[in-house]
């Protein structure tokens, strides 16, 4: 599998990362910088580190790679105008990482 790096992603001063992965068959989908203790339901485009889909380009959903799961649908916030992903609920795992490395 590869690994593409995001062009788009700017380091977050106190955030921490998450692994985000497949519910249905675990496979690797994203590494994301994280701020708060909040509910994990969307996912911020610049602040995705690195993952197994290529996120410079356009992607109107997320589907899992290996299995072919929809994982999350793109949208534009209202506030912030910002893109991001909104999960499907229950179609994704994450797991915290220990450390802030990328």
């Amino acid at each position: 599998m590869t690994i593409y790096k995001n062009p788009n992603c700017k380091k977050i001063r106190g955030s921490h990362l998450l692994e985000v992965s497949c519910a249905y068959c675990g496979c690797f989908i994203a590494k994301y910088q994280k701020v708060g203790e909040s509910n994990f339901v969307k996912m911020y485009n610049d602040r995705i580190v690195e993952g197994s889909i290529d996120f410079s380009r356009y992607h109107g959903a997320l589907f899992c790679p290996n299995c072919g799961a929809r994982i999350a649908t793109r949208y534009m916030t209202k506030v912030d105008k910002k893109e991001a992903y909104r999960f499907v609920p229950s179609a994704f795992h994450k797991k915290k990482f220990s450390l802030l490395m990328f």
